[in-house]
């Protein structure tokens, strides 16, 4: 392995862990939430763990559920799907009250039986603290570069699974990214 490219890894890690102590949420580390974007409308929690940050989400796809709708389907043309999301982040300060993170992150409909089909990619959330309160606002705009899979009873032998990557899936992007508000407690 080429010495530039292991030391170019080195000082971007050095970077993102030196950052740890300057948080723009400074009333704790868990944060509850809403938010809401076309296949992912629902709850949030965000968790700071130091020099990354977990957010995860159980959502329903309230657009894609609207547009299905409009086109002559019913609910019962639409299956009870969830939208689970999760991103994992390097957060940056960026001043007193916005917080940029940058990192990766994954959107799966499953209904918790029968199997997943996701989309994983890197994230861009940007965080709007309100000076001296415990709420903020965010926006989380996600890149997805691969679809993945498990189809069929997870408990069977009858399981189908896969992964595929293609030149148009960041166009994806413009459904999952979504909007909301967080209040850290």
């Amino acid at each position: 392995m080429n010495k530039r490219f292991v030391l170019c890894i080195l000082l971007v890690i050095i970077l993102v862990f030196s950052h740890a102590a300057l948080f723009a949420r400074g009333f704790g580390n868990i944060a509850i939430g809403a938010q809401a974007g076309f296949i992912a409308t629902g709850i949030v929690v965000d968790i700071d763990l130091g020099p990354i940050a977990l957010n995860a989400g159980v959502n329903y796809p309230l657009g894609w559920t609207y547009i299905a709708a409009l086109a002559g389907g019913s609910a019962a043309a639409f299956p009870a799907l969830f939208t689970v999301t999760a991103d994992v982040t390097a957060p940056f300060p960026l001043g007193e009250d916005f917080m940029l993170k940058l990192g990766a992150n994954t959107v799966a409909f499953t209904d918790f039986q029968a199997g997943i089909i996701g989309i994983a990619g890197a994230c861009i959330k940007g965080e709007y603290w309100i000076p001296n309160r415990n709420y903020g606002l965010f926006v989380n705009l996600n890149v997805p570069v691969m679809a993945y899979g498990v189809i069929g009873e997870l408990t069977g032998d009858d399981t189908a699974s896969g992964m595929f990557f293609d030149p148009a899936l960041p166009l994806l992007g413009l459904f999952t990214t979504t909007a909301g508000v967080l209040w850290s407690f």
